[in-house]
Formats: structure tokens, sequence, C-alpha cells
């Protein structure tokens, strides 16, 4: 499973992918929408992810809020 996930972060060259991006790598894989929840909820549960939430604001109103969007961070040994 880590070897699987690791595969997107490494198409991407990132440590850290939005989890939409997470999903269409798997869904350009053949993978249904249905697995791609499935592999990711697991590789949470198993530590191999983790989740985070980045707000969306503007540079000019750094405190409003104007919405989120879901990271997953490839999880490193340090973060131990």
């Amino acid at each position: 499973m880590k070897r699987l996930v690791e595969e997107a972060f490494n198409h991407f060259g990132n440590k850290k992918l939005y989890k939409e991006q997470f999903i269409k790598y798997f869904l350009d894989k053949g993978m249904s929408k249905d697995e791609v929840d499935k592999l990711w909820i697991e590789a949470d549960r198993m530590n191999i992810i983790l989740i985070g939430v980045k707000p969306i604001v503007r540079e000019e109103e750094p405190l409003k809020i104007l919405g989120h969007v879901t990271i997953f961070r490839l999880k490193e040994d340090e973060d131990e």
C-alpha cells in the first residue's frame, strides 16, 4: 500500500498533494472513486499520509477565509 501511495507523490515530485490531485491520479490509472477513497482512508489509518486543511484566502484580506482545500502529506520518518 505504501508503495502505491508513494507512486502518486513521486509522479508529482512533491511530498504534499491536494486531495483532488491524489484522487485524479488514481482515477486516471483506472481505479474507481470508491477504490480511491478507500485507498486514502486506509493510507491515513496506516499512518502513510497525514491529512490537513489549508485555508484559501486573498492576499489583500488574509483573515477572510474564502474556503479550504484538503492536503495529503506523505509521512516521513521524522514525523514519528
